[in-house]
């Protein structure tokens, strides 16, 4: 009798570190520039994400000192308000994250479930 494994899910978190292994960004603010790309807003990316715009901005600040240049500007507005955009860099950011999971993610969904394809002729001794 083999033991049944299609139930089985692989969940994986992929992020920048130095050599040092200190993390710098990783997905969720990668899911945040998206947001703020979309928006042109941090206030309404963070609202969006359920997070705390001091922490974020605050957070935010650290990744840039981390990498040695600016992901986000931000410019004061007027009557229509303030707006929050991606920098050249904080656009190659989202670029190199887009494009890890668009060519990573499919490769190890596959190898997993190929893996798991092997688990299934795993039999019970008698």
């Amino acid at each position: 009798m083999s033991k049944n494994y299609h139930k089985l899910k692989l969940n994986y978190k992929i992020w920048i570190e130095t050599d040092l292994h200190v993390s710098i960004l990783g997905e969720g603010k990668w899911k945040l520039l998206t947001a703020i790309k979309e928006t042109g807003s941090l206030k309404a990316a963070v609202e969006s994400m359920g997070l705390s715009y001091r922490q974020t901005w605050t957070k935010l600040k650290e990744i840039e000192e981390k990498l040695g240049f600016p992901i986000i500007e931000k410019s004061r507005g007027g009557a229509e308000g303030g707006h929050t955009s991606l920098t050249p860099q904080g656009e190659k950011i989202v670029e190199f994250f887009d494009k890890v999971y668009s060519k990573f993610e499919p490769r190890v969904k596959d190898i997993f479930s190929k893996l798991v394809q092997d688990l299934n002729t795993i039999h019970k001794p008698n």
